[in-house]
């Protein structure tokens, strides 16, 4: 049985000597039976889309940062397939009480990471986000998410190269926020 792929007719197309007509008989349960299983079978993996919470933790690689009143982090991600997972996060910082810890800014990832990625040297790009500072926007800042396999945490990269710290691309304070999104394979089943 010979398959032409289109853009305009489902998934395949019969060639010149298949019938478009389901035949009940063997050798085949011809194209219109094939083209309709086919068809369910890809809109299974597209439509596995169940929404699952997740808590991402928010560290620094000195000392933690420590939300303050009404600040919280939050994340929710989907499979989009059997092992895709995109995830979507936000931190806000709170206000009063508010400490912004030191040093390199990382949350863990929602899902496990292939083993592959370990053999990455460095990072690897697998989503964006915005720092929006609320004392000043004009300051406020996108952020590349990459993923650290030596910590096995999304750390996230400013446009001239250096990462999000408590002091840059400024001051964390209250009422600050990130959010963002990733994109990744999983090896979690």
């Amino acid at each position: 049985m010979g398959t032409t792929t289109t853009t305009n007719l489902g998934l395949i197309k019969p060639d010149t000597d298949e019938s478009i007509k389901a035949v009940v008989t063997p050798p085949s349960d011809g194209w219109a039976v094939q083209n309709g299983v086919n068809c369910d079978k890809i809109d299974t993996l597209f439509r596995h889309t169940n929404t699952h919470t997740w808590t991402p933790t928010w560290t620094a690689d000195t000392t933690n940062p420590t939300l303050g009143s009404g600040g919280s982090v939050s994340g929710k991600f989907i499979r989009l397939f059997p092992r895709m997972v995109l995830a979507y996060f936000q931190i806000f910082t709170g206000g009063a009480g508010f400490a912004a810890g030191s040093g390199l800014y990382r949350i863990a990832v929602p899902a496990t990471v292939p083993t592959e990625f370990g053999t990455i040297n460095d990072t690897m790009a697998v989503g964006k986000a915005y720092l929006h500072d609320n004392d000043a926007v004009a300051t406020s800042s996108n952020l590349v998410v990459l993923y650290q396999p030596s910590t096995n945490l999304l750390v996230f990269r400013k446009h001239d190269g250096n990462f999000w710290r408590d002091n840059t691309p400024f001051t964390v304070a209250q009422n600050d926020r990130l959010s963002g999104y990733c994109i990744y394979p999983t090896s979690d089943a």
